[in-house]
């Protein structure tokens, strides 16, 4: 009684797992006996299920003896046919692909991120392990299966990206992969000022020279993130430097590379000096700074973000003014004042932030500007720290006011002010930016020629080809005479706004963001006197639509 064996087999080139179903076989069954009919030895085992392994191609049939112990051994009736064939190679294959999240994915990615698919590997057999190497010097992950891996890099720059993949029959196959790790191009996320952070309220954070120290901005599901999206790769911050025991600059870089040989702040023993910096997040979404020399204080507010695919597009104006309360009066002692914007000097009522340069002069006494949209609250952080007897200047990066404004507050004394406009965001904009590692374009204190004395220009060059604009950091040294620097698009006419206003024997550098000429050069023109200048690149604006003839 009972139905004849029948064999089982998994989907495995050369191999097959046979055994009978039990639940018609009498249940005091000992014994089975396989014979796979390829001429190897038959098999007895206890066991219900076994596993060969054919060693040549071709159609076999297997059968089963079944033997209960009381010497009435049933056999199979038919053989089931098992077809082997020659194992196929092991291919190691992969996708690398660059991680740019899409305009509604607002999960974590990492600004230099790499995604690799493995899942066209050819493995006909099992996989047992799969090793990738980033080719970054992080240690190699391990995976038993072929889901989709993101990796983030710390730095920009070209990576090989192997994969190593090992079946169970011990055979290994690699392929290896060349990458190129790179910042995509960005829009702008406006946000309403905000402190990250100020070390005169941590005494746990000790700006002295020569030490790192880390700021850690809240993306995402982190507290505080105040619905900034994971995947941000670019921050905007105004930094001040304050209390400096002595003369000394401060550098922001991305945590995790190496720290670059420009500055971002110069400030002088005893005084205050703030400058915007635009600066990509880096390792564990951290940005540091590392202060020259001396012990210092330093805030720092956070005025907006960059993303891929998301948020507002750029676009560069020739410098207009907008303001300047010379022509009126002074801004007084707790004072704001309006400044139209939209729909003036070039910026559309549509428009959602401008860049303005701010600039201080005839101060009375010590005492900031604060720079915000109109019809909005006062924020707590700062742009500008004007001193009497100095012209002073730093970049600002604000949203519009819904009634198209902004206001600019004096905290003390009087000053008068002047803003000029050199562009605006908003979602029809022109163009994207890309963020890059700080890069020295121009330092003309190593250049064999005197330095730029009254009346010159300096033309400064590298920018990447297609740019609109630019995003520079434009430093004065070694200056005789008070003037001032233009900054402008190389071959347009110098127009008639400054973007930095010199002090004799002083270091003033600023956040510049101005149009770029059709060969990526730009012109820096100095009013009088000589001053050696210092131009860092920290990122460009390409063009986000096709150009229209």
């Amino acid at each position: 009684p009972g139905r004849p064996a029948r064999s089982r087999r998994r989907p495995w080139p050369g191999g097959a797992t046979t055994g009978p179903e039990t639940a018609h076989w009498p249940t005091s069954v000992m014994t089975y006996r396989y014979d796979f009919g390829d001429g190897t030895p038959a098999v007895t085992s206890d066991s219900p299920s076994v596993k060969h392994v054919y060693t040549k191609a071709g159609t076999f049939y297997a059968n089963v003896t079944v033997d209960t112990g009381g010497g009435q051994p049933f056999t199979g009736r038919y053989a089931v046919q098992v077809k082997s064939t020659v194992p196929g190679p092991l291919t190691a294959r992969a996708t690398v692909q660059q991680v740019v999240p899409d305009q509604f994915d607002t999960s974590d990615a990492p600004p230099l991120g790499v995604r690799l698919d493995p899942s066209a590997t050819s493995s006909p057999w099992p996989v047992a392990k799969l090793v990738v190497d980033y080719g970054d010097g992080s240690p190699a992950v391990t995976r038993n299966t072929f889901d989709p891996v993101v990796h983030g890099y710390a730095s920009p720059g070209d990576y090989t990206v192997t994969v190593t993949v090992t079946d169970t029959a011990g055979r290994t196959s690699t392929a290896a992969y060349p990458f190129r790790a790179a910042y995509a191009p960005t829009g702008f996320l406006r946000t309403q000022p905000y402190r990250l952070a100020d070390t005169r309220e941590d005494a746990n954070l000790d700006l002295t020279g020569g030490r790192e120290v880390p700021f850690t901005l809240p993306t995402g599901t982190a507290p505080g993130a105040n619905g900034v999206p994971g995947n941000v790769s670019t921050v905007v911050l105004n930094v001040t430097v304050t209390e400096a025991t002595e003369d000394t600059h401060l550098t922001v870089w991305p945590t995790g590379q190496p720290r670059p040989t420009t500055s971002n702040v110069n400030v002088a023993a005893g005084r205050t000096s703030s400058n915007l910096v635009t600066v990509p997040i880096g390792d564990a979404k951290r940005i540091s700074t590392m202060l020259n020399a001396g012990r210092a204080e330093v805030i720092v507010d956070v005025v907006g973000f960059y993303r891929p695919n998301g948020g507002d597009l750029f676009t560069p104006l020739s410098p207009t003014r907008l303001v300047d309360t010379r022509d009126s009066a002074k801004l007084g002692w707790g004072e704001t004042r309006a400044v139209k914007v939209a729909g003036v000097g070039g910026v559309p009522t549509d428009a959602t932030s401008v860049v303005l340069n701010l600039t201080s002069t005839e101060t009375a006494v010590d005492t900031h500007l604060k720079v915000y949209p109109g019809g909005g609250s006062k924020p707590v952080s700062s742009n500008l720290n004007p001193e009497p007897g100095k012209d002073k200047s730093n970049q600002v990066v604000v949203p519009v006011g819904p009634d198209g404004t902004v206001n600019v507050y004096n905290n003390a004394g009087s000053t008068h002010v002047v803003l000029d406009v050199f562009g605006y965001y908003a979602p029809n904009g022109r163009a994207r930016f890309t963020p890059t590692v700080p890069v020295r374009l121009t330092d003309t204190r190593n250049t064999p020629f005197a330095k730029p004395g009254p009346d010159s220009t300096t033309v400064v060059g590298g920018i990447p080809a297609g740019a609109r604009a630019a995003v520079l950091n434009v430093t004065s040294t070694n200056t005789t005479d008070d003037s001032y620097l233009t900054v402008h698009a190389h071959g347009a006419p110098r127009p008639g706004t400054s973007n930095l206003n010199l002090l004799a024997g002083g270091t003033v550098p600023n956040h510049v963001t101005t149009p770029v000429g059709a060969d990526g050069k730009v012109d820096v023109y100095n009013h009088v006197g000589s001053t050696d200048i210092i131009a860092d690149l920290f990122g460009y604006f390409t063009d986000a639509w096709p150009t229209q003839g």
